[in-house]
C-alpha cells in the first residue's frame, strides 16, 4: 500500500516503554502546558475546596449543639419572694435552661405529672414543722408559724423523691423534713435545748461556721472543710433518721449536713441546714452545693432521654486526702450525743 507522502502527525504521548526507537524517551509533562494534568488539578483543587467546607460546616454544627442551653425541669417545694434559690442554680451554669415548678401554687394533680417529668426536686426554707409529725404535738407553743398544707405537700415530694430516686435537695426547712419525714426528731427551740447560735438576737440572718466530718461523693466538698456560712433557724435535728448520715455540723455540734445512707438508689438525696444560696458564692460550702445538684440532674435528664449528658466541670477531688479537722472534747460529745 502507497501512503501519502508528507510530514506524519503524532500524538504528544509519552513513550510506554524504555528504547525500541532512536529517540530516547521523553519524560512526562506535568505542567499547565499538559491539559490533561492540568485538568487533573483543577479536579484536585475542587475536591480539597468541598472537603474543607464539609468539614468546617460539621465543627460550626457541634460547635451549636455545644452552645445549646440544655434544658431541665426542677420543682420547688415553694418558691421565696425574692427568688433566691432560682438566681443560685442559674447563676452556676447559665448554659443550663432551668423550667421551674412552683409546687405550693400548682394543683395536685398536674403537680402529679409535673413530677413524672422533673429532673429534680428542691425543698426550700419555710416556716416551722408541725411537731406532731415527729411526736411532740405539745410543743407548738414552742414553734413559730405552721403551714399545715406545706407539710402535707413536702410528704408528697418526697414519696416521690424515694420511690423514684430523683435527685433531691433540702435547704433549711428541707434538711429537718427529710429527716421528719424518715422518722427523725427535732428541737422545737435550740436556743432552750443546744445554742443560739444559728439564728441572730434579733431574730434575722447570722453566720456561723460549718465543719465537715465525711467526704461525699455527689458534692465537691472534702472531709475537713470548714466554711463560714448564712444560717437562719430556731429548730434543728435531734435525732437523726435511721437511714440517713451525717456528714457536716455546727460548732455546737448540730448535725447540719444530711444524705440518704444508700447511695445507690439515692445517690443526690442531701440536706443542708444553712442557706447556699444566701452564703458568700466563693465559700466552700456555697456554690459546691449547687453544682453538685444540677450534675445530679442533668444526669436525671440523661436518663430520662436515653442520652449522654454533658457535666458540669468540677474540680478533681482528692480521694487520698486525709485532712481532718480538730474539734475539742466538748464539741465531740456532742456530737456523739446527736448521732444516737
Amino acid at each position: 500500500m502507497n501512503l501519502p507522502q508528507g510530514r506524519l502527525k503524532t500524538a504528544n504521548i509519552p513513550d510506554q516503554e524504555d528504547g525500541g526507537g532512536k529517540n530516547p524517551p521523553k519524560s512526562v509533562d506535568c505542567t499547565k502546558a499538559n491539559p490533561y494534568f492540568w485538568r487533573m488539578d483543577k479536579l484536585r483543587l475542587l475536591f480539597s475546596v468541598f472537603f474543607i467546607c464539609f468539614f468546617a460546616s460539621c465543627s460550626e454544627d457541634n460547635n451549636r449543639v455545644k452552645e445549646t442551653p440544655r434544658s431541665v425541669t426542677i420543682v420547688l417545694s415553694k418558691q421565696n419572694s425574692s427568688s433566691s434559690y432560682r438566681t443560685f442554680l442559674e447563676n452556676i451554669d447559665p448554659t443550663i435552661t432551668i423550667n421551674w415548678i412552683n409546687a405550693y401554687e400548682t394543683p395536685l394533680t398536674q403537680l402529679t405529672v409535673d413530677l413524672e417529668n422533673a429532673d429534680g426536686i428542691l425543698l426550700t426554707g419555710g416556716v416551722d414543722i408541725h411537731p406532731g409529725l415527729y411526736g411532740n404535738a405539745f410543743d407548738t407553743i414552742r414553734c413559730g408559724t405552721i403551714d399545715i398544707k406545706r407539710d402535707e405537700l413536702e410528704t408528697r415530694l418526697l414519696d416521690y423523691a424515694l420511690e423514684s430516686g430523683t435527685p433531691c435537695l433540702g435547704v433549711c426547712r428541707g434538711l429537718q423534713f427529710m429527716n421528719v419525714h424518715m422518722g427523725g426528731s427535732l428541737h422545737p427551740h435550740l436556743p432552750d435545748t443546744l445554742s443560739d447560735i444559728h439564728r441572730g438576737k434579733d431574730g434575722k440572718s447570722t453566720e456561723h461556721e460549718i465543719y465537715v466530718t465525711q467526704k461525699l461523693g455527689a458534692i465537691d466538698i472534702k472531709r475537713g472543710n470548714k466554711s463560714a456560712t448564712v444560717s437562719h433557724h430556731h429548730q434543728g435535728i435531734s435525732r437523726l433518721a435511721d437511714n440517713l448520715e451525717a456528714w457536716a455540723i455546727a460548732p455546737d455540734g448540730l448535725i447540719e449536713g444530711i444524705r440518704h445512707s444508700d447511695t445507690t438508689r439515692h445517690p443526690f438525696f442531701i440536706g443542708v441546714q444553712w442557706h447556699p444560696e444566701r452564703s458568700d458564692p466563693s465559700g466552700s460550702l456555697a456554690t459546691p452545693i449547687g453544682m453538685g445538684f444540677l450534675k445530679a440532674v442533668l444526669n436525671e435528664t440523661g436518663v430520662k432521654k436515653n442520652t449522654d449528658t454533658i457535666e458540669i466541670t468540677t474540680r478533681e477531688r482528692d480521694s487520698a486526702s486525709t485532712h481532718v479537722i480538730i474539734i475539742d472534747e466538748a464539741v465531740s460529745k456532742k456530737i456523739d450525743i446527736q448521732m444516737h
